[in-house]
């Protein structure tokens, strides 16, 4: 980890473990940087991923680093199944510096948050779309039988 940044590991692991659960309501946990850059830590948690979308597309979202964890429900009319996500956002304003320490940083993050189907790193909004999202945990799936038509 970069000297200086740490990670609020109890509250990130338990954020994690939450959104994992599944008799748990929590779909998304969503991490970022306090406001002197030493921490990572806890954001907000929740049931409504368009609340992600809601920060990230405001005014602060233009220069916010976040990393978000999300539960999504993929499969066919024959079986449905929780996959997770794990999103990287640099906002478009973010300094060249800030962008390129967030590879480093985003070590210790993937390593609380080791199991995901997709990983995605982006700092366009259409990307964080949920139906964007869906589609290509489904890609990652491979085959996706079904009924038929």
């Amino acid at each position: 980890m970069p000297k200086g940044v740490s990670v609020d590991e109890e509250a990130v692991k338990a954020g994690y473990e939450d959104v994992r659960n599944d008799d748990s309501e929590t779909k998304f946990l969503m991490l970022t940087y306090q406001e002197d850059n030493t921490k990572i830590t806890v954001h907000k948690s929740g049931s409504d991923y368009s609340e992600v979308l809601t920060e990230l597309g405001g005014e602060d979202g233009e220069s916010l680093r976040a990393y978000v964890y999300l539960r999504v429900v993929t499969g066919d009319e024959m079986s449905k199944r929780h996959k997770f996500v794990l999103l990287t956002w640099c906002g478009p304003t973010v300094p060249a510096l800030k962008k390129a320490k967030m590879s480093l940083e985003k070590t210790q993050v993937k390593n609380l948050m080791s199991s995901y189907a997709v990983e995605i790193q982006t700092s366009e909004l259409e990307d964080m779309a949920l139906d964007n999202i869906i589609e290509l945990v489904r890609k990652s799936g491979g085959a996706n039988y079904g009924p038929g038509k």
